[in-house]
């Protein structure tokens, strides 16, 4: 149990650097490699959140809430950075 709550902290705290990185990225291959992370990291915070949905109820739903934010986020500079090409 201790272990999955360490990985998805874990892969939140990824999810926040990358998307500082992002944020400051100047060109679509530093904005590709910027988003590999969210993408690698994704099924494995899922797969963490649903085995932890047993003992904390609501974790699943607040999982994906925050993939969905990040992720719109992650498209919007990726929106900007084409149309500012």
């Amino acid at each position: 149990m201790i272990a999955e709550f360490s990985i998805l902290a874990a892969v939140y705290i990824v999810w926040m650097l990358s998307l500082v990185y992002v944020m400051v990225a100047s060109d679509e291959v530093s904005l590709t490699i910027a988003t590999l992370p969210f993408i690698l990291s994704l099924p494995i915070s899922l797969i963490c959140a649903a085995s932890l949905e047993v003992i904390m109820p609501g974790i699943l739903l607040a999982d994906f809430a925050l993939a969905s934010v990040v992720g719109v986020l992650f498209s919007v500079r990726w929106i900007m950075a084409i149309i500012g090409e």
